[in-house]
This record gives structure tokens, C-alpha cells and sequence, in this order.
């Protein structure tokens, strides 16, 4: 089975780069898995997906608005449920596009402080961190599911 991580983020604003820090803890761990970088512009990864061909996509973003630490995989299909992102494209938007490439599109949310991403700073909080690790295991429980 093809799987791939679509890691959202900016590393330039705080927390916002857990996902890419995650995406980078799979990529040790999880050699398995195809990490996807797509930052700010993760439908620049678009292309790249389509010919991997993966059988189950999750796409790993920051997400505001939930207890700090909350790592929880989200059914975003209803493409008027709006959550905040930082990005350009609405998280909804961009897993109704990947679902076009595959039909299995996970959405796994990452709950950071808002106020850890809304000014450009370098680096990870504490809590980033940790969080981070805990998607880790959240994605290595999945590939155990998804490899039964």
C-alpha cells in the first residue's frame, strides 16, 4: 500500500511548522510513508502526489481553535465547514482537490495557541513539540490499521 503525508506549515511562523516537523519525524521513523512538503502552498505538491499514485493521502496541518495538545483526525468532506488556516487555499478546498487524486484523504489537525502563529518567529514551542511527537504515534497507529 502507497501512503503519503502532506505536511501544511511555515516554519517562519512558530507553530505553525508542526506539521513540517512532523512530516520530518515520519520520514525517520516511518520510511514507508512518502512525506509530502507543501508549506505554504501545498497545492504546489499537487502534481507530485498524482504520480505517486499513493492509495491513502493525510494532510497534517496546525489548526487553531481546540485545546493545545488536541491531535485528531478530522472529517472535513462538507466543503462549507471552514477552520482556521493560514494558508491560501481553505483546508476544505484543498482536500476536496486531493480527493480527486485519491479518495482516501485524511485530514489530521494539530491544535497549536493561535498566539504561537501569528507572528514570524523561528522554531517550535515546548508544546509544539510534544504534539508533534503525539502525531508521530497517531500516524503509526493508522499505518497499523491501514497494514491489517
Amino acid at each position: 500500500m502507497k501512503k503519503a503525508l502532506l505536511c501544511v506549515g511555515n516554519e517562519l511562523r512558530g507553530d505553525d511548522g508542526v506539521a513540517i516537523a512532523l512530516g520530518r519525524l515520519v520520514e525517520e521513523h516511518l520510511p514507508q510513508w512518502r512525506v509530502f512538503f507543501g508549506y505554504d502552498t501545498p497545492e504546489d505538491e499537487f502534481g507530485a502526489l498524482r504520480e505517486f499514485a499513493p492509495d491513502v493521502i493525510v494532510v497534517a496541518d496546525a489548526m487553531s481553535g481546540f485545546k493545545e495538545g488536541e491531535i485528531e483526525f478530522l472529517d472535513l468532506s462538507d466543503e462549507r465547514t471552514y477552520m482556521y488556516s493560514t494558508h491560501n487555499l481553505p483546508t476544505p478546498i484543498l482536500l476536496s482537490y486531493l480527493r480527486n487524486i485519491c479518495t482516501k484523504t485524511i485530514f489530521l489537525g494539530i491544535a497549536v495557541l493561535l498566539e504561537h502563529v501569528l507572528h514570524f518567529s523561528e522554531g517550535l514551542s515546548q508544546g509544539a513539540n510534544t504534539s508533534a511527537l503525539a502525531a508521530l504515534k497517531k500516524i503509526k497507529d493508522l499505518d497499523a490499521v491501514l497494514e491489517a
